[in-house]
């Protein structure tokens, strides 16, 4: 395996002890869901690190450049993979979405991977949960939660999920109902056009290892 000289290894991985402990760097525009979440997927094939928000940076810009910040700095192996999570919300809306687009397009120049959200992380969450009928639509983050609140008895993005809800099994029924409401999107699509997760695909190669 061929790596990249002259840049630090993340102090969290262990040296080299596993043959096969490949990296996944997520940088998010959430400072607290995603990580809960993704910390339930460290294994010792395999180490998840998660790129949160921090002091309110979460314009998709700020987000793309931590990541690139991260590959600048570290030291990398082919194997590794890189992937920007961003909610639609409202930066597809006109006046953001120009530049949301150009995001997406500068991720994928760089060989990071994308896994979005319409309208928010949250929606992948609930699809542990329940099934989406097709012709259901969440305009909006706020009732997507409220969902998650009235299934869960309460929700805070700042407390720690149960594993209890998105065991290996839950993640296994998110990943076909994510795949079903996706449909017959085009694959080259950088995010969900109509209410979706792109996190299916981030998890799935999680899943493999």
């Amino acid at each position: 395996m061929t790596l990249r000289s002259n840049k630090r290894r993340p102090l969290t991985r262990k040296e080299k002890k596993y043959r096969d402990d490949r990296l996944f760097i997520i940088a998010t525009e959430d400072t607290y869901c995603p990580t809960h979440y993704f910390d339930l997927f460290h294994n010792s094939r395999i180490h998840v690190h998660v790129l949160p928000t921090r002091e309110g940076r979460s314009a998709p810009e700020h987000v793309l450049r931590r990541l690139n910040d991260y590959v600048e700095e570290h030291e990398t192996m082919e194997e590794d993979e890189f992937w920007l999570v961003l909610d639609t919300d409202h930066w597809t809306e006109p006046n953001h979405i120009a530049s949301f687009s150009e995001v997406c397009t500068e991720a994928s120049q760089k060989g990071f991977q994308s896994a979005h959200s319409n309208p928010c992380f949250e929606l992948w969450l609930l699809l542990h949960l329940t099934d989406l009928d097709t012709n259901e639509q969440f305009a909006r983050c706020e009732e997507v939660v409220e969902r998650l609140k009235a299934i869960l008895g309460g929700y805070s993005k700042k407390r720690g999920i149960d594993p209890t809800h998105f065991s290996p099994e839950a993640r296994i029924l998110a990943v076909d109902r994510a795949e079903n409401l996706d449909g017959d999107s085009p694959s080259g699509d950088r995010w969900p056009q109509k209410t979706g997760s792109h996190v299916y695909r981030l998890v799935k190669k999680l899943l493999q290892q």
